[in-house]
């Protein structure tokens, strides 16, 4: 469309992808920062929230964090609606964030009902095709999150079939699953949404036959809700904690050497975790009291609330695992062939007569308004790459240009952090029907493509692409660090150092989370050191409790990150206000050795073109 012309109304400064807790709260600070910036957000759906959009919220969704560490700094949720165990239900979520749209008055720059169907450069910056449309824009923010594009069925569905449901969909559908012709149900897939919908189903007396792909990753645990009368969430969320997570963040220090690189120290670390796992086995049952759900038993047995293979999730309901194992629910290891109007048929060609299924099997593109060159050159990996089975050290392709930096992070890895090295008992010996999606992601600081980085191209930002337990929190820093680097205040560091820290994290988060961490940049129990680093870059403070002591063993939460914007103002003032820049160490991201893994090819190696 080179010679269409854009309206005035659609020619901006600022555009972001995305009205959930990344969106909402980048552009809130973006105006804090700058407030007469033309920015405006655009959101497929008819409501904020994204996955907590209102018309995604089923009767049991509940967020696995007690209420006080599930709002963004300093802007408190009202606790009406909190559960027994004070989690936070999935209506107080949309709720909240409805009224902060409201509150900070943004919901005129919210653009409803917008499809961003193709993003693309152009001389002003970024073109955006909106519903047809043209936008163009000098920065972007994408903040489009990874639950908000339904996948297609990985089965064939005939004509005339069953209804088929994405678990995006489960919460217009509850009334039908009411219905008294609705009998029999197959849920696809070991997603949270699953055990969500299986918990539903089961408390309203419906058969359920539950298929788990048998070549995967497998089910997930479930940890108890509390352990010693405290949220298991909200103890894990401490600095202790970040030491009983091995991580590269932390393993430089003192403690880190001890936890991470003694026998004593990693035998403290698999206490904790086997303790955590039993007590998660224990609420189950599994082992000879779960009866027809011991099949929900992760397939690595090893510590499996530690190495949380295919995620890890917590009990949101007292009676869940009772409901199940009252219920008349079936799991089967099994792949879903065909669903036609009889039902569906399983590759093991078991036929069922299911009348509705739901699959809960991940998710869609969610950047597939990039080209897949695009993509290529941001370092977003392509969607749906899946690697081969495990039966032998993959051959990457030898023009790949991360090859020397992937195969350094990984020995550097090995050697800092034995435990992770080892692995899990159960997949010590390759299992060769095993098969899990590999992605890599190339952004430095989980947000920067280092294309546009190397070329100091401060247009872009990718928000988001991280997971935790604390995602209001993360998104506050996370944004703030990503605005300030977008207003070219963070000097970055040099493209080898930026290089070793994307290769270096993505081989960490794959040996640490295993399963899911092939799949995306996981960061469960270690985001803390992650807004440590976020927050040094830009002068704010990152000791933020009273007191070492405080600090190490007191949980972090919203409220320890209250003001963290304000901070940032003040340094800006005290720097000499916008455009300032701060200097970065040019010391490697993980503090590793001088001698760097593009050092060992023994020339600069430029990555992302």
């Amino acid at each position: 469309m080179p010679h269409a012309t854009v309206t005035s109304d659609n020619v901006l400064d600022v555009a972001i992808i995305g009205a959930g807790w990344y969106g909402l709260k980048a552009a809130n600070t973006y105006l804090q920062l700058e407030p007469s910036t033309n920015l405006a957000i655009f959101e497929r759906d008819n409501t904020v929230g994204g996955t907590w959009g209102r018309d995604r919220i089923y009767p049991n969704l509940v967020a696995q964090v007690e209420h006080g560490y599930f709002n963004y700094p300093g802007t408190p949720m009202p606790k009406d609606g909190s559960t027994d165990h004070n989690l936070v239900s999935g209506d107080m979520i949309f709720k909240y964030l409805d009224t902060f749209a409201d509150d900070h008055e943004l919901k005129g720059r919210i653009r409803f009902n917008s499809w961003v169907s193709d993003v693309e450069r152009c001389p002003r910056g970024w073109r955006l095709i909106v519903n047809g449309s043209i936008v163009e824009t000098a920065k972007l923010i994408v903040a489009t999150g990874v639950t908000s594009i339904r996948n297609s069925p990985s089965f064939e569905v005939k004509k005339n079939a069953v209804p088929v449901i994405h678990s995006m969909d489960i919460a217009r559908n509850v009334p039908s699953f009411s219905a008294p012709e609705a009998k029999h149900f197959l849920i696809i897939g070991a997603a949270k949404s699953a055990y969500d919908v299986a918990y539903l189903l089961c408390s309203m007396g419906k058969k359920v036959t539950w298929a788990i792909r048998p070549n995967g990753s497998g089910p997930m645990p479930i940890m108890p809700t509390e352990l010693l009368g405290k949220n298991t969430i909200t103890m894990s969320s401490n600095r202790m904690m970040n030491y009983l997570s091995p991580s590269l963040m932390t393993t430089e220090s003192t403690l880190g050497s001890f936890f991470h690189r003694t026998m004593p120290g990693r035998w403290l670390t698999k206490t904790y975790w086997n303790y955590m796992t039993s007590q998660a086995d224990l609420a189950a049952g599994f082992g000879g009291n779960a009866g027809n759900v011991e099949g929900l038993r992760p397939d690595v047995r090893d510590a499996s609330c530690f190495w949380c293979d295919s995620s890890i999730g917590l009990i949101t309901m007292d009676d869940f695992w009772s409901t199940l194992q009252k219920g008349n629910i079936t799991i089967i290891r099994d792949n879903v062939a065909t669903v036609d109007p009889s039902g569906a048929i399983l590759q093991s060609g078991t036929k069922l007569d299911v009348d509705h299924v739901i699959y809960c099997t991940g998710w869609g593109d969610h950047f597939g308004f990039f080209s897949s060159e695009m993509k290529e050159e941001l370092g977003i990996p392509p969607y749906g790459a899946v690697a081969a089975s495990p039966k032998g050290p993959e051959e990457p392709n030898k023009a790949d240009p991360w090859l020397l930096h992937d195969k350094a992070a990984d020995s550097f890895v090995a050697k800092r952090l034995p435990l992770l090295a080892a692995g899990p008992k159960d997949l010590r010996t390759p299992n060769p029907n095993r098969i899990v999606a590999k992605r890599r992601w190339r952004l430095y600081n989980r947000c920067v493509p280092l294309s546009t980085a190397r070329d100091d191209d401060r247009s872009l930002v990718i928000l988001g692409q991280i997971h935790t337990t604390q995602t209001p929190t993360i998104s506050e820093v996370q944004s703030l660090w990503a605005i300030a680097y977008l207003l070219g205040e963070v000097t970055l560091p040099s493209e080898d150092t930026m290089v070793e820290e994307v290769a270096q994290w993505n081989a960490w988060v794959r040996k640490r989370y295993l399963g899911v961490g092939e799949r995306y940049p996981y960061a469960l129990f270690d985001w803390i050191p992650y807004l440590d680093r976020l927050l040094g870059d830009i002068g704010v403070k990152t000791q933020r409790k009273n007191g070492r002591l405080a600090d190490f063993f007191m949980p972090y939460g919203p409220q320890s990150y209250a003001g963290v914007v304000e901070e940032y103002i003040a340094v800006r003032k005290r720097k000499g206000g916008k455009g300032w820049t701060t200097q970065l160490d040019e010391k490697p991201i993980f503090d590793s050795p001088s001698s760097s893994s593009s050092s060992s090819s023994g020339s600069k190696q430029s990555i992302g073109t």
